[in-house]
């Protein structure tokens, strides 16, 4: 008990020791809280000196961001200007579209008021002047005033009748008025209404100086009119050569010109044209389709007498070097995966003192924007074709039914051969119009389905992808199997007879039906070969006016300026300028012909 008792006091005691000990130290940390800590300088070890430069440098630096906050400050400002202006500006913007699309509205409805206006005014010219004098509209005014026989079957004697029968006075010449009025209307362009119809590019404007009037005139009206000045003249530049020998012996010559003069003369090499003269001359031929005894003529009126073989070498000179143009765009043309349009047209070319039928080949790359023109010593067998392709790995080749495109099925069966649609048609409706058979007009009504379906997707402006979808679908194998049943129909043993047309419409339908309709098989093909046959058309012009060619090497000559022509139409670039932007660098010098395509020269559009 008393060991108990003692260890009880113990612990008391020891309890009373550590309640002590905390109560001290909790005095001692707040006197220590209370009690302010010395001052502790840091900078004690530092000179006089050195603190003054210490604090003449944050002084500077005080200065420094104080300018940069001002700054800063004036940057902000010049922000938020530009934020209010941005948000007028938006304002606006929103102000003026909504203005615009008032102006769409408005032009709208002005478009079809003029619509209306302008088939008011078909009705009325087709009345007035369809077959018919004035004279005779007036006479016929009068009989519908005096005919008084006209419709006198109908007369029974009852003021009914007769009122029918004939218009009274009123009515008579409100109808005169209408008619004199209506005359008059359509005669707006005498009652002094200006208009214009004859514009030019190039305009040079001349004002009227009116001090120039005399002393007390009075202005009445100030108005414009037009005069055309057509500014063509011919220049001959005669410019003197120095043929020198030089010190190593070599003989050279050289045109060294004075100060002021022009230090190269434009003469393409090999003749004695400009480039601009020699583009005048390449365009009238190959795009106007000019015969050269007529360009003989036109030089003739500028007092410049020249032969109609002059001519034609200068167009051959021009040509070397357009033909190094030619495998650049070949290549372009044929190149791998590329879907190729290809037609072919005859012309006369003089061999040995009498006339050839030859054959100048064209391929299309519509993709690419490419034309080729090939005159493949005037063939057209199927040795050309296969020169023409080469080992080229184009993925398609779409022409008509001649059968020199059959080696494409037999040998090159790589190459997706298409046929056109479009010759197809053309059978059949040849068929219809001489022959009139209703089956014709069935199968043209279905070939004209597939045609709608065609303009359908290229109005909707879909992908390839979209494309062969869409050509696959229920909607166009429908039109297909009707198509193939009527043919099967046609061909079997039981049919009706027929005209030789619609025969060979038939058999031509039945021996490529899976060439025309292998455009099925790819969004990118074409369901005709119609732009071929676009530009097969130049030729058949140029074969119109000229009738042949000299020589196979004119042929030739023909087809390089064909494809540089159709290339720069491809491509949207003006041949005439591209003609005179490619000899006029000829002239200077340059032959990087890589950099001198239409794809490459840099025209602008």
């Amino acid at each position: 008990m008393f060991f108990c008792i003692f260890e009880a006091t113990k612990m008391l005691n020891m309890n009373d020791l550590e309640r002590m000990k905390q109560l001290s130290s909790a005095r001692k940390l707040k006197e220590r809280e209370e009690t302010p800590a010395p001052f502790e300088d840091p900078y004690s070890d530092m000179t006089p000196d050195e603190k003054s430069k210490m604090i003449i440098a944050l002084m500077a630096a005080r200065e420094r961001d104080a300018e940069r906050i001002q700054r800063d400050e004036a940057r902000i400002d010049e922000l938020l200007s530009k934020v209010d202006e941005l948000l007028s500006l938006q304002r606006s913007a929103i102000a003026a579209e909504k203005q615009l699309d008032d102006y769409k509205q408005m032009n709208i409805n002005l478009l079809s008021k003029i619509s209306a206006l302008e088939e008011r005014l078909k009705v009325r010219n087709k009345n007035l002047y369809d077959g018919k004098s004035q004279k005779g509209i007036h006479k016929k005014k009068r009989e519908v005033e005096e005919d008084h026989t006209r419709d006198k079957d109908d007369f029974d004697g009852t003021p009914q009748s007769l009122g029918s029968c004939l218009p009274q006075s009123g009515e008579a010449h409100a109808q005169e008025e209408d008619f004199e009025s209506k005359s008059k209307e359509a005669r707006l362009y005498r009652q002094g209404l200006s208009y214009r119809t004859m514009s030019a590019d190039n305009t040079v404007c001349h004002n009227s100086d009116i001090r120039q009037l005399p002393a007390g005139s009075k202005i009445i009206k100030r108005f414009r009119k037009y005069a055309y000045e057509q500014v063509s003249k011919l220049v001959e530049h005669d410019y003197e050569v120095i043929r020198y020998k030089t010190s190593d012996g070599k003989i050279h010559e050289g045109y060294f010109p004075f100060s002021g003069q022009p230090e190269i003369i434009d003469v393409v090499p090999g003749t004695h044209a400009s480039g601009s003269f020699l583009a005048y001359l390449a365009f009238n031929k190959y795009v106007l389709d000019t015969p050269l005894y007529r360009e003989m003529y036109r030089l003739s009126g500028e007092s410049m007498r020249l032969s109609r073989m002059s001519l034609t070498n200068w167009l051959e000179k021009g040509s070397t070097h357009f033909c190094v143009l030619i495998a650049y765009l070949k290549n372009t043309c044929l190149e791998k995966d590329s879907i190729v349009n290809c037609d072919e047209t005859w012309c006369r070319v003089k061999r040995k003192g009498c006339y050839k039928k030859k054959y100048i080949w064209c391929l299309v790359n519509k993709l690419s924007k490419v034309v080729i023109y090939c005159y493949e010593d005037g063939s057209r067998g199927r040795d050309a074709l296969k020169h023409i392709l080469g080992d080229s790995q184009v993925k398609a080749l779409q022409s008509d039914g001649y059968n020199v495109y059959l080696y494409l099925d037999d040998h090159m069966v790589d190459i997706e051969h298409l046929c056109c649609m479009a010759h197809a048609r053309a059978k059949f409706k040849y068929a219809l119009d001489q022959g009139n058979d209703k089956d014709a007009a069935f199968i043209l009504e279905l070939i004209g389905e597939l045609y709608k379906l065609e303009r359908e997707y290229e109005e909707g402006q879909l992908s390839p992808e979209q494309i062969k979808l869409c050509r696959n679908n229920l909607k166009t194998k429908e039109v297909i199997i009707k198509l193939r049943s009527k043919l099967d129909v046609l061909l079997s043993d039981g049919h009706p007879p027929r005209g030789e047309l619609m025969e060979k419409a038939i058999n031509y339908m039945n021996t490529f039906w899976t060439q025309l309709f292998a455009y099925l098989n790819d969004g990118s093909y074409s369901i005709d070969n119609s732009i071929a046959e676009r530009f097969i058309r130049p030729l058949a012009g140029e074969r119109k006016n000229s009738l042949f060619f000299g020589s196979d090497r004119m042929a030739h000559v023909s087809a390089v300026y064909h494809t540089i022509i159709s290339t720069c139409k491809m491509q949207g670039v003006s041949v005439l300028d591209y003609f005179k932007r490619f000899f006029s660098e000829i002239v200077k010098g340059r032959r990087d012909y890589e950099h001198l395509l239409p794809l490459t020269i840099g025209l602008e559009q």
